[in-house]
């Protein structure tokens, strides 16, 4: 898994000079889910089914959208279909009732490359995404061919998926599926991967990556309460239900309170176990409220005045920044309208890696005509992973909000060295002796004394010894001599 490190590493640093984030307009959309027979432990109520079906409900008539099942290989149940008629949508819908529980393989590479092969064969302009669904690891029965697997999803299967710029977003259903694998195959591409426990969890996690696929325009939510503006001509509202058997109702600005019983030919209402999706097509203006729902809700809206954002990473002073502008647009022109500006809040929320949150505010960029009506902040990533962001633009009468999400990489800034401060060291004052130490240490001196007495004697005899031998050798040497002569 080193290795997949690695490669997450370096494919998501090239991101910072690479991804600048656009508004889109359609998607080419494959929903791979996971049919194990682990996924009966998983999700036994097979809530990943209905999650599947509101994520379809909210694409639009220029998306195509594919359901796959995957265990030992990848299985299309519907190629990619155009969503413009009830009865492709139908077809849609129905065929994620058609995956089973009875695989008895994992196979996430086999999956991911038949879908890529679906939009290698397929010729389309649409922006394409990936949405995988897994409760397990790459598993094909052997632990050996299992890894080779994994290694080359990553090394090879991946690389394609960049250049083709085919998002993978990831959805594992427990703790105990592969993180890390299933992370670097999505932020390598672009996309994210979440952990969805529960019913909420997962239904949000699909709603996360419509928003962040199809970057529509929404209406900020506090206390389940929302504003509606005059050039709203349609809205969908997601709202999450506590308990199956739990009923939502909905109360315009007028005080009218309406469920799904409602009989209104400009009001949709989908219901399932988990949330009711509802769509209002001229809507009345002014405060809306959901009542009997969780938070988390969500309400999408087609308007006439339509919120744009971009973001990009720049270098300053050696550290790379996240800038990201926002802006409001109408009849495909920026809006400079001082009034309607001067009156807006804007910021950017942000959730790190760590799910720590901040708020940074943005301002109008004064100092560029270019940029005019234009809001600008920079925000310098603090962790490595995926950031999930909203930008908010709010004043009395009016908000709107956009999502996306970035990947980083955060280095820590050089730390310049400082030299060391040599403190002087203080010579302790001398310590009074006790009479037994300096009796101690008198008795040692005389000893030492003795000694070297003794040692002098000793070289001193050795050197009179020596002389004298000297001389008496001398001696019969000469007196040998004057014999021999």
């Amino acid at each position: 898994m080193k290795k997949l490190i690695f490669i997450l590493i370096s494919t998501v640093a090239l991101l910072y000079s690479q991804l600048t984030l656009a508004d889109k307009t359609s998607v080419d959309a494959i929903v791979i889910l996971d049919s194990s027979g682990s996924m009966k432990k998983s999700d036994p109520n097979s809530l990943r089914k209905p999650a599947a079906k509101l994520f379809i409900s909210l694409l639009n008539e220029d998306d195509r959208a594919s359901i796959m099942s995957f265990s030992d290989n990848g299985y299309p149940i519907t190629y990619l279909n155009t969503l413009d008629n009830d009865k492709n949508i139908q077809l849609t819908l129905n065929a994620t009732d058609k995956v089973s529980t009875k695989g008895v393989y994992t196979n996430i590479h086999a999956a991911i490359e038949r879908a890529y092969r679906i939009f290698s064969e397929s010729k389309s302009d649409r922006d394409p995404i990936i949405i995988l669904l897994s409760d397990g690891k790459m598993d094909v029965g052997d632990d050996e061919k299992s890894q080779a697997l994994s290694a080359k999803l990553i090394n090879e299967t991946v690389p394609k998926l960049i250049e083709s710029n085919i998002k993978v977003y990831s959805i594992a259903f427990t703790e105990n599926s592969d993180r890390e694998l299933l992370t670097v195959l999505s932020e390598s591409t672009q996309g994210f991967c979440k952990v969805a426990a529960n019913d909420e969890e997962l239904h949000l996690a699909f709603t996360s990556i419509f928003e962040q696929s199809k970057k529509p325009d929404m209406l900020p939510l506090t206390e389940n309460t929302f504003l509606v503006d005059d050039s709203i001509r349609e809205i969908t509202i997601v709202a999450n239900k506590a308990a199956p058997e739990s009923k939502i109702f909905l109360q315009d600005p007028s005080n009218k309170k309406f469920d799904a019983s409602a009989k209104d030919k400009n009001i949709k209402w989908f219901i399932s176990d988990s949330f009711d999706m509802i769509t209002i097509k001229k809507p009345l203006a002014g405060e809306w409220k959901i009542l009997f729902s969780d938070n988390e809700n969500k309400a999408y809206i087609i308007t006439d005045m339509k919120m744009k954002s971009k973001f990009d990473f720049i270098n300053e002073n050696n550290t790379k920044k996240l800038q990201a502008h926002a802006w409001l647009e109408k009849e495909e022109s920026i809006v400079t309208e001082v009034t309607l500006l001067d009156a807006m809040q804007a910021k950017i929320e942000l959730v790190s890696p760590s799910d720590q949150t901040s708020s940074v505010p943005m301002g109008l960029a004064l100092n560029d005509e270019s940029l005019l009506g234009v809001f600008i902040s920079n925000y310098t990533p603090k962790e490595s992973g995926t950031y999930f962001a909203t930008i908010t633009l709010k004043s009395e009468t009016f908000e709107r909000q956009k999502t996306f999400s970035f990947a980083s990489i955060y280095t820590p800034p050089p730390v310049e060295a400082k030299e060391p401060v040599v403190e002087p060291i203080a010579t302790p004052p001398a310590k009074e002796k006790e009479p037994k130490e300096l009796e101690i240490e008198e008795k040692e001196d005389d000893s030492l004394k003795s000694i070297l007495i003794f040692v002098i004697i000793n070289i001193i005899i050795a050197i009179v010894g020596l002389a004298i031998f000297l001389i008496l050798k001398l001696r019969k040497e000469k007196k040998t001599n004057e014999e021999s002569e």
